[in-house]
């Protein structure tokens, strides 16, 4: 049976910078279906652009959020037309699985992981039994949808094997770097306890952090940076230091085995004031740029977002990461329904204030499988998914018109990029280099 595993184009914010990440998701079930015994090929549409020929194929297996669900299901519109079978997987597809199989399209939707499901499912049609009994589905019926159940989380993550980078042209991805070094990503845990109220993760990824010993994360890091040659690591879990006696035992394995890596990471803001400690041995072990998820400076806005944290500890985190010489990436959210036009202007004063390296300004977006998009979706207006990509306002706000909001994220970039003489030439050396590096 041959398989084949696709990206659509991304369509986040990164792709503004020219920056990309190989899909690290896929290639994880890529490598866990080739260990089946599966032929498997990989295509990444946001940096590959050789044209797919779907007669190859017996399986083609496709990952969508919600901003590239358009492309998605395009791309399975070609591969059902020439009799492939088709396999969704992803934060939209789970949540918006009765219209995609409505579609005729999709064969299968994998909930969550997919590294044990998507294999299952597999080894099911080879056999022709009745992949109904495999947990973790969503499969068409006459009756309308059927779902198997909840999926199996993998709680030992240390026994999945690496994503298999082998199966793609890393080249294709030489515009990302950290500094002047070649970067590239890494994943070291896996779901959230934190349940924000605008983002999925804790139920797509479950409640439960399950995080890979450091032994293995240093045996990956090792091979990324002396086998592969990078000299730059992106760490993309969202609680890369839930554990920070792991955070000490990955820093003292890097140091301790000499790895000449520079890195950044997630981090929340309550994490960085409660181990001062830990960010210092970060630093000294190669950390260089820390992303805080700081949001807003009201502390009741922050209570709604379900988001744990006060804004002094936003201030307190940015000056410990400052004392210790570590880049900073702020995050806020614009135009919650509770807020005003005086609020927005409270964020961009904050964030001002806080004068971290660079921020990332957002409007709030009700992705589908949040908290969020149940409150909000009957006043969401858009009907285009590719415009949940947090730049565009896609809910009827209650006091504040679509275009304005939109404006107001201009503004915000704006006031903040070029606050003062020393954030315009940061910006444009930004610029700068970016052009160098995307040539």
């Amino acid at each position: 049976m041959r398989v084949l595993l696709i990206s659509p184009p991304s369509q986040n914010l990164l792709r503004l910078t020219g920056i990309f990440f190989p899909p690290l998701g896929i290639l994880y079930i890529a490598a866990a279906t080739r260990n089946r015994g599966y032929q498997v090929e990989v295509r990444d549409l946001s940096v590959d652009r050789r044209r797919i020929d779907f007669t190859s194929f017996d399986v083609v297996g496709i990952h969508s959020d919600t901003t590239r669900y358009l492309k998605a299901i395009e791309l399975a519109r070609r591969a059902k037309a020439i009799g492939a079978r088709v396999v969704m997987g992803g934060p939209h597809p789970w949540y918006k699985a009765e219209k995609i199989l409505e579609t005729g399209l999709v064969d299968a939707i994998v909930k969550g992981e997919g590294e044990k499901a998507f294999p299952d499912l597999l080894d099911s049609w080879k056999e022709g039994a009745d992949p109904a009994f495999i947990p973790g589905l969503i499969l068409p019926t006459s009756n309308g949808p059927r779902d198997t159940g909840p999926p199996e989380r993998i709680l030992d993550v240390d026994s999945l094997p690496f994503p298999a980078r082998d199966l793609i042209d890393l080249s294709l991805y030489s515009h990302a770097h950290l500094g002047y070094r070649s970067l590239t990503s890494m994943h070291t845990s896996r779901g959230c306890p934190h349940g924000c109220r605008f983002c999925s993760s804790t139920h797509f990824d479950g409640a439960q952090w399950r995080a890979r010993s450091a032994e293995s994360v240093l045996a990956e890091l090792e091979h990324v940076v002396r086998d592969l040659g990078y000299g730059a690591v992106a760490f993309l879990d969202d609680n890369f230091a839930g554990s920070p006696e792991r955070i000490h035992q990955i820093c003292d394995g890097i140091l301790r085995k000499g790895l000449d890596v520079h890195w950044w990471c997630f981090c929340r803001v309550d994490n960085i004031v409660r181990h001062p400690e830990m960010i210092s041995h970060m630093a000294e072990a190669g950390a260089r740029n820390i992303f805080i998820g700081v949001e807003s400076p009201n502390a009741k806005q922050l209570l709604s977002f379900h988001k744990g944290i006060e804004p002094n500890q936003a201030r307190d985190a940015v000056k410990i990461l400052k004392k210790n010489k570590i880049e900073i990436m702020a995050s806020f959210i614009l135009g919650a329904p509770e807020e005003t036009r005086a609020d927005i202007r409270s964020t961009i004063r904050f964030a001002k204030e806080l004068d971290s390296d660079t921020a990332q300004f957002t409007i709030l977006t009700p992705y589908p499988g949040t908290v969020l998009y149940d409150q909000l979706k009957g006043q969401i207006t858009e009907k285009d998914w590719s415009k949940f990509d947090g730049i565009h306002s896609v809910f009827r706000h209650p006091r504040i018109p679509r275009v304005e909001l939109q404006l107001w994220h201009i503004w915000a970039n704006i006031s903040f990029y070029f606050r003062d003489l020393k954030a315009i030439s940061g910006f444009f050396r930004f610029l700068t280099y970016r052009r160098k590096k995307t040539v």
